[in-house]
Formats: structure tokens, sequence, C-alpha cells
């Protein structure tokens, strides 16, 4: 039998589990990446944020801001990332004919809502810290 005929998930044993254990792993390492950044943010925006809160922001402003920004920056990703997705399937399909791969709009429905999900999370503790900042502090920050 041909080799590539036998590459089926039923015909590798751990493939799965495998498979799964490299989407958590991604899961975790996109909302570190995401609290990193949106921390960074915080911390460059200091002054901009104590200006906000001059001109009388509250902290819901603030948090809202903070998290549009985030979710905006998310469904970009989501838009770039099914895009890759499918020129990377095209390229496996390319390569091994006899492999398929399927993205069904269940799969990316479901990944884009982990991906906003994460990307809220991931921002909420930055923008709660950002909105609890006193001004006058904030813009002495250097």
């Amino acid at each position: 039998k041909d080799y590539l005929s036998l590459m089926t998930s039923t015909n590798i044993p751990g493939l799965e589990a495998f498979i799964n254990a490299m989407i958590l792993l991604a899961i975790s390492i996109g909302l570190l990446v995401i609290f990193l950044t949106m921390y960074t943010t915080v911390i460059e925006r200091t002054k901009d944020i104590g200006v906000l809160k001059s001109l009388g922001a509250n902290h819901w402003f603030v948090i809202r801001a903070l998290l549009s920004e985030s979710a905006a920056l998310c469904v970009l990703g989501i838009v770039a990332g099914i895009g890759l997705s499918y020129l990377v399937r095209a390229g496996f399909i390319w390569k091994f004919p006899t492999l398929t791969i399927l993205i069904t709009s269940g799969w990316i429905l479901r990944a884009a809502g982990i991906a906003l999900l994460g990307a809220l999370f991931g921002a909420s503790y930055p923008a709660w810290l950002a909105s609890r900042k006193d001004a006058v502090e904030a813009l002495s920050f250097d």
C-alpha cells in the first residue's frame, strides 16, 4: 500500500492527543502574548490615560477603550489566521494529495470565539489596572 494513503488520524496512534495538546499549548501561549501586549500598551500609554482621566473619563471608559482595542486587534488576527489556515491547507494538500484536511465553519467559529474570549480575558487585568490609576500620578509617570 502507498505510505501516503496510510497517513490518517486513525492509523497514527496518539496523533489526536498530540494535536489536542498542541492546540492547548497554542491557546495558552496566545493568552500570555495578549496579556503581555496589553500590559505593555497600558504602561506606554500611562500619560494618555492620565490625560483622559483629567478630562473626566471614568474608569469604565478607560476599560471599554482598552478592551475595544484588544477586540479590534483580535478580529484582525482572526481574519489573518483564517486566511493563513487556508493557505497552509492548500500547501499540505498540494504536497500530500491523499491527506484530508477539513476546515469547517464550526471550527472557524469555535476558534474565533476562543480567540475573542482570550483577547478580552487577557486584556481585562491590564485595563482594570489602567482604570485605577490616579490622573495626577499617571501624568507624572516617566
